[in-house]
């Protein structure tokens, strides 16, 4: 009896202790937990942490993109110099204006050109117009018909691709129905020169060629149009169509516009990266007439570079080419707030070399309750000189809040570094 006693002692002693044991665990798992408040605190906190790290990745992308841009288009500019004086012709970069119906002022690809040779076949004959060809009189005494013989073959040309293209036939300076012949919706007005005579005593002059095509008349199939009339009113009277007695002025030489290079495909700038040309320094040529934001530039817009690296075709005067390198979506706010704005300095210039660049305060103001932010930007600039190519910092200085900024390529043509 004693002895099952005993039994009976030790195992409740052992239950007993293996009770103790089994709560001590129970315990020491409920305070190794974590309650749902404390889970949710965590996340919250990890939340946070990976947004402020995503904003901040977004920023140096979007920091990294433009800079990358402007190395890209050094990096062509120079490329193109390189070339043309190794191998001794004029080779340079096409700027490839966006087909973007409300904004066709800015460029995001570009792409290698080099300059074609001149073309002298056959002879020529310069004439009066004639609007009436059944009276056989000349409607005016402006001399701006110049006529090839069959030997020139310039409607061959110009089906080959090699004249370009001249859509405003009528002159009106507007897209019209049936002009667009490519239809790009944008008014193309590629115009060769044509030098008459074709000897260094000659003068250039820009020609038309929309008589030119598939659908040319016979009479017309070789047929030039002068922008501006020549210079020597002719010998015969201003009624006689045919401008000069005998033979006249018959030599010529007309350039044929630059042409891709065989081997090269467009360069794209860095997604959301474009050249502002509004807030460029380039050719007046370049840019639209008038018409506001709308109104696109030049799709011919040729930077090219002679066999000794000088920049060729500028005009007098245009020391350097400054190239605007931002993000499209500050390009776009730029635009509407300048568009909303009352302030008249902010409105464009067209066809004029001003550059339109808002500064922060400006566009602080015109927003006041959303300001809209300027992100990264930065210029690519050009010495038509020498040829030299380099990257230079916006000089942001806006001291009179007019909008313009008091001289943005300061550091690029002083050569002045940011200041601190």
């Amino acid at each position: 009896m004693m002895l099952l006693s005993s039994h009976t002692a030790r195992f409740h002693r052992s239950a007993s202790a293996e009770s103790t044991a089994e709560t001590a665990v129970r315990s020491e798992r409920r305070r190794r937990g974590f309650t749902i408040i404390e889970l949710l605190i965590v996340v919250g906190i990890l939340l946070l942490l990976t947004t402020f790290t995503i904003v901040s990745i977004d920023f140096a992308f979007e920091a990294e993109r433009v800079a990358s841009g402007a190395r890209q288009v050094q990096s062509l500019l120079t490329g193109a110099r390189d070339r043309a004086i190794r191998y001794r012709k004029p080779i340079g970069v096409r700027f490839l204006v966006d087909q973007d119906p409300d904004n066709g002022r800015m460029v995001s690809s570009m792409v290698y050109v080099g300059a074609s040779d001149y073309w002298s076949l056959g002879n020529i004959t310069l004439k009066r117009p004639d609007l009436n060809p059944q009276d056989g009189v000349a409607d005016s005494d402006s001399v701006l018909i110049v006529d090839g013989d069959a030997e020139t073959r310039w409607n061959k040309l110009r089906l080959r691709g090699f004249l370009g293209i001249y859509e405003d036939t009528n002159a009106n300076g507007a897209l019209d129905p049936g002009e667009d012949v490519n239809g790009n919706g944008v008014l193309d007005l590629e115009t060769p020169r044509i030098k008459i005579p074709g000897d260094r005593n000659g003068t250039w002059y820009r020609v038309r060629t929309h008589l030119l095509g598939k659908s040319a008349k016979p009479d017309e199939k070789n047929r030039l149009v002068l922008v501006n009339e020549f210079r020597d009113p002719g010998t015969t009277p201003p009624s006689e169509i045919i401008a000069f007695e005998g033979t006249g002025h018959s030599t010529y030489l007309l350039e044929l516009p630059p042409r891709v290079l065989p081997d090269a495909e467009p360069v794209t700038l860095p997604d959301g990266v474009v050249i502002d040309l509004d807030a460029s320094e380039i050719p007046s040529s370049w840019r639209p007439g008038a018409g506001g934001f709308p109104i696109p530039c030049s799709n011919r817009m040729d930077l090219m570079f002679s066999p000794r690296g000088t920049v060729t075709g500028t005009p007098a005067g245009l020391g350097m080419l400054h190239f605007y390198i931002a993000l499209r979506s500050d390009v776009q706010v730029k635009m509407d707030a300048i568009n909303a704005s009352s302030n008249p300095a902010l409105k464009p210039v067209d066809g004029s070399a001003t550059p339109i660049v808002p500064s922060d305060a400006i566009l602080t103001s015109i927003s006041a309750q959303n300001p809209p932010p300027i992100g990264d930007r930065a210029l690519v600039s050009i010495s038509t000189a020498t040829g030299k190519v380099a990257s230079f910092p916006i000089n942001p200085t806006d001291s009179d809040l007019d909008g313009r900024l008091d001289d943005p390529y300061a550091y690029a043509e002083l050569g002045e570094a940011l200041s601190k």
